[in-house]
């Protein structure tokens, strides 16, 4: 049933539907007026994704334990969401990807939120160019739930990654956007390794 292609590499965004609002469909422009919230410090560089650095503080002050257990598990979970951000960037740039290897990092409402928005993207005859940047934290882990959860904020900015015709190249970008706001990813700890089960992008929460 699956004729997968490769997919892969840096980052696309969306998920939990925002990711067609965000590429297929018109928002307001982000950093425009309003109260500003933010979050703090970036994460690791992964090859391939552009890290980003917030213009201001954390929008809730705590981040999870760097040291220990919990750091070591946070390290894998940051490792794991930037990982998942360079498989939908290299499916969303390509025309004949189906995603598979979206998979590998996530579950859920996730991957089938990538999925329909990959294939509404083949539907348009639309792929993405350039690349998203993130600055990422661990902001909760719980090793002692079952199973383990972990939670990822990030300032995502999306002002260097843009829809084209798949044919053609020409920009099709809407007219406005949301190109900087917040979002929170959620993980959970599946036969030895961390899966994203959930993305919310925060329309009202710019960074």
């Amino acid at each position: 049933m699956r004729q997968r292609g490769n997919v892969l590499r840096p980052g696309a965004v969306g998920v939990s539907g925002a990711v067609l609002v965000l590429l297929l469909g018109a928002c307001a422009s982000g950093g425009a007026g309003g109260s500003v919230d933010r979050i703090g410090s970036a994460a690791p560089t992964v090859a391939g994704v552009d890290p980003v650095t917030p213009s201001g503080g954390s929008a809730n002050g705590s981040i999870a334990p760097t040291e220990g257990p919990e750091g070591a598990m946070g390290r894998l979970a940051l490792k794991t969401y930037q990982d998942w951000w360079q498989a939908q960037a290299e499916a969303f740039g390509r025309t004949d990807s189906d995603g598979f290897s979206l998979e590998a990092y996530s579950s859920g409402r996730a991957l089938s939120d990538n999925l329909v928005s990959l294939r509404q993207l083949h539907d348009a005859k639309l792929v993405m160019t350039g690349s998203p940047r993130n600055s990422a934290v661990v902001k909760a882990i719980d090793l002692k739930a079952d199973p383990r959860t972990a939670v990822i904020e990030d300032c995502v900015d999306v002002s260097g990654w843009h829809r084209v015709d798949a044919a053609t190249g020409a920009a099709k970008d809407p007219g406005r956007r949301l190109n900087r706001y917040l979002a929170t990813a959620s993980l959970r700890w599946f036969q030895a390794r961390w899966l994203i089960y959930d993305f919310k992008r925060e329309v009202d929460r710019t960074c």
